[in-house]
């Protein structure tokens, strides 16, 4: 394994560093998890966050993030997709002939 490839997966990374496609938005979303203990020593999230990172196994961690990247890559197709959707001219109504009903 090469070493760019164990830094993407997440192994060899520190624990709670983000991955390196993450970079900006981990650090806008920084006000959670920094420092020892989080936000605030009680905060519920920070907690909830600092016992799974430190009780899950790498390789869980590694296929969560494999599933959280899969989830956002299928958001994206999708908002694409209407994206281009709503670019398209809407075709030629059809033309209704009436026909009377005798």
């Amino acid at each position: 394994m090469d070493p760019d490839e164990s830094t993407a997966s997440g192994v060899g990374r520190p624990p709670g560093a983000a991955p390196p496609e993450l970079g900006a938005l981990w650090e806008a979303l920084g006000a959670h998890g920094e420092g020892e203990g989080g936000c605030v020593p009680w905060c519920p999230i920070c907690r909830t966050a600092d016992v799974l990172r430190g009780t899950t196994p790498p390789e869980i961690l590694d296929q969560w993030a494999d599933v959280q990247r899969e989830a956002l890559l299928t958001l994206r197709a999708l908002i694409d997709h209407y994206v281009r959707r709503t670019e398209q001219r809407p075709a030629e109504e059809a033309k209704v002939e009436e026909i009377p009903i005798d």
